[in-house]
């Protein structure tokens, strides 16, 4: 039944785990506001500027949650799983959950506690409310590249939100057990190869490999497709058609609540209807509220003509939302029929995965591969929807691979993977990864340059931040940056874990399935080395302002001068600022340390230190001069390359 997928408990995970994001997001920013004393990078300060325009969502979670300062800290044992700590996501959505049933149980009365349980009590009413519809999502386009062509993001309220996942979680386990096998995207946790789990993009590489272990030495035949627009040119009539259907398959009954959701989920949102129309010239504002110039939202209204789907586009509903958790079950729902179809000869020699609308066709015979491909396209063309027109390769010279591995290349006919070098590849890519015919494994170079274009987006934040107002020094600035980027690259690593803690939320985890050889060795070691320049591309940068900027004298700075101890070092400062040689937080401006440097210039301390004025004025100038030499990035567990060693 749905109504169990709508308790109580598992209504307020999701909720915690919803604000739990939220605070990571805020916690990303406040990083660069610790570094910077520019106001446009305090978030605290901005926030409070534009209070009219917070977010909806935002303003009902503050009002349903306790305030972040009353959030319970975890027990040491909850915090960390087989001795490493786990991710703040989780830590910080367990640290709520338990700060609401605390107050649950001491605080009742509490305002928020009330509204809290009034917002549940209304989620549970409004599943078993046949009136109920969704409201239309705001609409946030994505650019790719930073081009004026960008991605539809539907972003519906908190409210429906929950309800969309919740009832998704129901569905995708109703209809899991009729989806192929090797259809890894969107799926619950379910048994496979005999574990329970759910799959990935790594179970998808996994079942290539498995499968490439029976044809040792034997040439093979590849042919990969891809769905141009899959989301935003689903047909709403032919969606419905599958759904009834896999609903007839089915020997269980589904709750009628939830089929009145998924109904009113397609209705909630049309491409055509709901963002097709930011690209007429009267929503230009629309884009300059997105600093995005010439902004539009692709579409393939001249291949749908072409194709003679509809006699007018305008009259139909076509899309779904890119961003809301049914749309990736209805991927899987509507290309379970592509798949039965391609699937219906039982041929062993044939295999088949798909990662959500992205597919590979491997097989012995060219002829067979070929056919295979073209059931696989008809069956989308009867679905309404649009395949990349394919391209075929003749590897005769070295300028076909660049069209082989280019972006613009989505689907291709059958082409021969072999260890030949005669008219074959011997790699193959399929979601990030390339796979050898010998068995080995590297990167997709597109997912290379993502990487390195991310380091060098940190690096490039870091400095527009700084240079509007250094609140740090620079040493605190390039230690706090490499560990960002350790962060992101290998995850939260140190000199006593980093052997035998997992990499979790970062670039690696991704990349579980790499192993060592030369290919991937050259990769890392590359991405060491392009992470390590934009490091030393911060450190000089900071060099070149950190000389105009005003230095703070340590207390203890003047005790390396003989017979003057630690408290007389402190004292000594203390003269320096009544003497307006330092400010009152202890810092030397430009100002006075060109006044310093003068010849003719004398500090004026009192009796018992003038003895050793000479010394402390020499002291003040050296230090600010003087530069820490750390190297930054010579830590061994940190490089990307030692993944290979694990």
């Amino acid at each position: 039944m749905l109504q169990s997928y709508f308790s109580e408990e598992k209504i307020l995970t999701l909720i915690c785990k919803i604000r739990a994001r939220i605070a990571r997001h805020r916690s990303k920013k406040h990083l660069v506001h610790l570094l910077s004393s520019d106001e446009r990078t305090n978030y605290h300060v901005n926030h409070k500027k534009n209070q009219e325009k917070i977010d909806e969502d935002l303003q009902l979670l503050n009002s349903i949650l306790p305030p972040r300062r009353k959030w319970k800290t975890l027990k040491k044992q909850r915090r960390y799983i087989n001795h490493q700590k786990i991710d703040n996501i989780k830590n910080n959505a367990e640290s709520l959950y338990e700060t609401i049933r605390y107050y649950k149980k001491k605080c009742p009365n509490e305002l928020f506690i009330i509204n809290l349980n009034n917002f549940i009590k209304d989620i549970q009413d409004s599943i078993l409310n046949p009136n109920y519809s969704f409201t239309v999502p705001k609409i946030i386009p994505l650019s790719k590249k930073n081009q004026s062509k960008c991605r539809p993001i539907a972003l519906y309220n908190l409210k429906d939100r929950i309800i969309i996942s919740l009832t998704n979680k129901y569905l995708s386990e109703y209809f899991d057990t009729h989806f192929f096998s090797e259809s890894h995207a969107f799926r619950p946790k379910r048994l496979y190869n005999g574990k329970k789990t759910v799959t990935s993009h790594h179970h998808a590489i996994d079942s290539i490999f498995k499968y490439k272990s029976d044809y040792e030495g034997k040439k093979l035949y590849v042919s990969e497709c891809d769905i141009s627009k899959f989301y935003d040119s689903v047909n709403h009539t032919v969606v419905k058609k599958c759904f009834k259907k896999l609903i007839s398959q089915n020997p269980l009954n589904i709750d009628s609540n939830a089929e009145r959701i998924f109904y009113k989920y397609l209705e909630s949102y049309s491409f055509v209807h709901n963002v097709k129309i930011f690209n007429h010239k009267k929503y230009s504002e629309y884009w300059k509220q997105h600093k995005i110039e010439n902004g539009y939202f692709g579409w393939i209204d001249k291949e749908l003509k072409e194709l003679k789907y509809y006699k007018n586009i305008h009259n139909n509903r076509i899309g779904v939302p890119q961003g809301g958790a049914i749309s990736g079950l209805i991927a899987n729902m509507v290309l379970h029929f592509a798949d039965i179809e391609l699937l219906k000869n039982n041929d062993k020699k044939l295999h088949y995965v798909r990662f959500c609308d992205d597919m590979v066709i491997i097989h012995p015979n060219k002829k067979k591969c070929e056919n295979y491909y073209q059931i696989y396209t008809e069956n989308l063309k009867k679905l309404k929807l649009v395949p990349h027109s394919p391209t075929k390769f003749n590897f005769h010279n070295k300028e076909i691979f660049k069209i082989f591995w280019s972006e613009e290349t989505k689907s291709k006919s059958p082409y021969r993977w072999s260890n030949s070098y005669l008219n074959s590849t011997k790699w193959i890519g399929f979601v990030g990864y390339e796979v050898s015919f010998n068995n080995e494994i590297r990167v997709r170079k597109r997912s290379l340059k993502k990487e390195k274009l991310k380091q060098q987006n940190l690096i490039d934040l870091t400095l527009r931040s700084v240079k509007r107002g250094q609140r740090k020094s620079k040493d605190t600035i390039m230690e706090s940056v490499c560990n960002r980027l350790i962060g992101m690259s290998v995850g939260r690593v140190n000199m006593r874990n980093y052997y035998h803690i997992e990499n979790d939320f970062c670039w690696a985890k991704g990349f579980n399935r790499l192993s060592k050889n030369n290919h991937i060795a050259r990769q890392l070691k590359n991405l060491d080395r392009c992470r390590y320049k934009q490091i030393a591309r911060l450190k000089r940068e900071l060099s070149s302002t950190n000389n105009k900027k005003e230095v703070f004298i340590p207390k203890f700075l003047f005790s390396c001068i003989p017979k003057i101890s630690i408290f007389d070092s402190e004292e000594i400062r203390k003269e320096l600022v009544s003497l307006k040689i330092l400010t009152s937080r202890f810092k030397l401006t430009v100002s006075k340390y060109d006044e310093i440097c003068e010849d003719s210039f004398k500090l004026k301390l009192s009796n018992k230190y003038i003895v050793n004025e000479r010394l402390i004025l020499k002291t003040l100038i050296s230090f600010k001069d003087k530069e820490r030499n750390i190297n930054y990035y010579g830590k061994p567990f940190s490089y990307y390359f030692h993944l290979l060693e694990k």
